[in-house]
C-alpha cells in the first residue's frame, strides 16, 4: 500500500519499520503487536505518514503514557519553535545538566566581524561555541554549507580570541541540530575537527540518545501540552518533563497559570515519562 510522506513523495507502507519505531520507544511486544495490527487495518491508500503517527500516538496515550512520550520525542523536538529560540533554550538546559556552564546569545568579536553565538558552553578548560540549527520540517537535513559556515565563524573568532585571552582554554565549534546531517557535512566536520551532534549522530552520543538516556525529555513530548502552556513554562525555564514532576496540578495552575483542564494530565504524563510508569 502506498502512503504519502510529508515531502509529498509516495512510498510503500512498511509494517516492519512502523513496528520497529514502537519498539524503539520502549513498547512491550504485546503492545507493539496490538498497535501495529490495529493501525494497519485502518489504513487506506494515500494516507499520510503524519496521520499514521497520529493514530499510533492516540492508541499509546490510552495504553501506556511512558511509551507515548518516548514515541512523541521527534515530533516534540520539532515543536520547540517555530523560530528556534526554544530549541536554544532547551539545549542550554541539557548542557547544564551535563556539567557545562553556559551562556546564551553572546556577541563575540572576530578578527573581521562580530558574531552572535547561540550558546557558549564551558567545561574542563574547553570552550565550545554552540551553533544551534533547528528545523520544524520533517525530512530536513543539515548540509555541508552549514558546517563550512560554522567553521569560518570559528576561524574568525579564534584568530582574535587567542590573542586576547590569557587563560589556558581551547576553543571549538559545536554544531547541534534536531535533524540529520548529510554525509558530506559529516565528512567536512570530521576533517575540520568540528564537534557535531545530530538527531541520530554520532551513534550513542546522538541527540536522541542523550535525551533518552539522561531522561531530558522536552515538555513538548507530553501529549496534553499546548502552545500556551509551553510559552508559560518556558518563561520560568521549565523546559524538561522532569521540571514538571515536583509540582502538583494545583501548583501549575496557581504558579504558572496553566489551564486547569490540562494541568492534571501534564503532571501525570510527566511522571510516567520520567519514572517509566507503565
Amino acid at each position: 500500500m502506498k502512503v504519502i510522506k510529508d515531502t509529498g513523495e509516495e512510498e510503500n507502507f512498511s509494517k516492519d519499520k512502523f513496528c520497529s519505531s514502537l519498539r524503539d520507544a520502549g513498547a512491550p511486544e504485546k503492545l507493539v503487536g496490538t498497535v501495529c495490527s490495529t493501525v494497519e487495518k485502518e489504513l487506506e491508500p494515500g494516507v499520510t505518514t503524519s496521520e499514521i503517527f497520529r493514530r499510533a500516538s492516540q492508541y499509546l496515550v490510552k495504553e501506556n503514557l511512558y511509551v507515548a512520550g518516548r514515541y512523541n520525542l521527534k515530533k516534540g523536538m520539532r515543536e520547540l519553535g517555530p523560530a528556534g529560540f526554544l530549541f536554544e533554550q532547551f539545549l542550554e538546559v541539557i548542557l547544564k545538566s551535563m556539567g557545562y556552564t553556559t551562556k546564551r546569545n553572546v556577541m563575540m568579536e572576530g578578527e573581521c566581524v562580530p558574531h552572535e553565538i547561540d550558546v557558549i558552553a564551558k567545561k574542563d578548560g574547553n570552550h565550545y561555541l554552540i551553533e544551534a540549527k533547528y528545523h520544524n520540517m520533517r525530512g530536513a537535513k543539515i548540509h555541508i554549507d552549514t558546517t563550512m559556515y560554522a567553521d569560518a565563524r570559528l576561524e574568525d573568532i579564534y584568530r582574535l580570541q587567542e590573542v586576547k585571552e590569557r587563560e589556558q582554554a581551547t576553543h571549538s565549534m559545536w554544531l547541534i541540530t534536531n535533524t540529520k546531517f548529510t554525509s558530506k557535512a559529516i565528512t567536512y566536520g570530521k576533517c575540520r575537527g568540528i564537534k557535531m551532534t545530530g538527531w541520530d549522530y554520532p551513534g550513542k552520543d546522538s541527540l536522541a540518545k542523550i535525551i533518552s538516556e539522561h531522561v531530558l525529555y522536552p515538555v513538548t513530548v507530553l501529549p496534553s501540552i499546548d502552545k500556551d502552556s509551553l510559552q508559560k513554562l518556558a518563561k520560568f525555564n521549565m523546559m524538561l518533563a522532569q521540571d514538571i514532576v515536583p509540582h502538583s496540578a494545583q501548583e501549575l495552575i496557581k504558579q504558572y497559570e496553566i489551564n486547569e483542564a490540562i494541568a492534571g494530565n501534564i503532571v501525570k504524563e510527566a511522571s510516567a515519562l520520567v519514572y517509566g510508569d507503565k
